[in-house]
């Protein structure tokens, strides 16, 4: 009788120390977004363009990195991915309003890049593809995006460097 008394206190905790296994994020506010393309200039895959994806829509030419969720250069095929969330940020600011900047110097030869700088393009992108968690659940494909084209509101951003 007391054998039985003992297993039923003991049976509840070895169901909680077996409840540390599960992959439950710390923080269920964390939210993620992926964002994937292709660019090209003219005819020809563009290398080299970099891909910034921020938490919030960023209006200015100088972008708020502390916002960034993620950087990347594009490959020599001109493709690229961008995912990030929000897990180091404050659970004040886990929403996601997502907003890509591109920047790049499709057309420009070294003097005119050095001169007004690379040009700069910002898209907001659709919150349905923001996902719980820590992983992102979808990808937004934002196609291929031929950079020769003059986009509304494309600036040129001097104050851009390839290291920042």
């Amino acid at each position: 009788m007391i054998f039985i008394f003992i297993a039923a206190l003991l049976l509840p905790i070895s169901y909680v120390s077996a409840g540390a296994d599960l992959d439950v994020p710390t923080n269920i506010a964390n939210r993620t977004m992926a964002v994937k393309g292709q660019l090209y200039c003219g005819k020809k895959p563009f290398e080299g363009a970099k891909i910034r994806l921020f938490r919030t829509f960023q209006p200015n030419a100088a972008d708020d990195l502390a916002e960034l969720l993620d950087v990347k250069n594009t490959y020599i095929t001109g493709m690229f991915q961008v995912e990030g969330g929000t897990a180091r940020f404050p659970r004040t600011k886990t929403d996601i309003q997502p907003y890509v900047t591109i920047h790049h110097n499709c057309g420009m030869d070294n003097k005119q890049t050095s001169n007004y700088g690379y040009k700069r393009i910002g898209v907001r992108l659709p919150e349905d593809y923001v996902t719980l968690g820590i992983k992102a659940r979808k990808v937004y494909d934002f196609g291929i995006l031929n950079l020769e084209l003059e986009f509304p509101q494309e600036t040129h951003d001097l104050k851009f460097k390839f290291t920042d």
